[in-house]
């Protein structure tokens, strides 16, 4: 079997392609690799997912899980903002940072 490839010309907003161009460089990937797996992936499933709500990277949502369980269960360190009555109060417990 011959490896062949053909030119695929899309139109993408400029701000996209940049920053797919720069997490495809931090991965080592060409951007034809990106697309061919995206293609691919959309060819093998028959479906794309489309979202209008952002979604956190795992990271930061494991770590805010862990705030919200020490919150509740009353553990907070200092640095966190304790709840404030008084915008003034706030303001004073900021400026105290």
């Amino acid at each position: 079997m011959v490896n062949t490839s053909t030119v695929l010309n899309v139109k993408i907003d400029p701000e996209l392609k940049k920053k797919a161009q720069m997490v495809a460089k931090e991965l080592g990937l060409p951007m034809s690799i990106v697309v061919s797996a995206s293609l691919r992936e959309f060819t093998n499933t028959r479906s794309i997912t489309i979202s209008d709500s952002p979604r956190l990277r795992p990271e930061v949502e494991t770590e805010l899980l862990a705030m919200s369980k020490k919150a509740r269960a009353g553990k907070l360190d200092d640095d966190y903002s304790p709840a404030f009555s008084d915008i003034e109060k706030s303001f004073t417990w900021l400026n105290a940072k």
